[in-house]
């Protein structure tokens, strides 16, 4: 006598891997309403500093003699600003999650892509390490 066990379908609502009572539960936005003042300093910290880095890359643009001497701060400029709107993307998103109950909630890493947090942080996180690499190297050969 063999038993067969039944796996749960995809179309089963109640047996959803990303979204069931068990990985969201219904109380979760007061739970996590602690992390709202956090993700509000995100919000603001990358509102700020994105626009003091826009205006930094506008000053670099805008002077030929800046542009011309320092156009790799120019290009840590934008790396920075890159890294800055992250902040300001990432704290708007999950304060928004948060509100809808789905901040905890498991997702796919197809799901997560589609977001445009992960992206803005891989670049704004290396590239500014490459353009500051780049930077000591010219140093280097300058000074041999």
């Amino acid at each position: 006598m063999s038993s067969i066990v039944q796996l749960p379908s995809c179309r089963d609502n109640a047996q959803n891997a990303y979204w069931n009572n068990e990985t969201a539960k219904p109380d979760q936005s007061i739970a996590n309403a602690s992390l709202l003042p956090a993700l509000l300093a995100y919000v603001i910290a990358g509102g700020i500093a994105s626009t003091f880095n826009i205006l930094c890359i506008l000053t670099f643009v805008t002077k030929k003699n800046l542009r011309e001497k320092y156009l790799l701060f120019a290009v840590l400029a934008f790396a920075n600003l890159i890294n800055t709107f992250f902040m300001f993307i990432s704290g708007l998103l999950r304060r928004q999650m948060i509100f809808a109950n789905q901040y905890t909630q498991l997702r796919s890493t197809f799901e997560c892509l589609l977001q445009p947090g992960p992206h803005l942080q891989l670049l704004g996180g290396q590239l500014p390490a490459v353009v500051i690499l780049l930077m000591d190297a010219e140093r280097l050969i300058a000074v041999y």
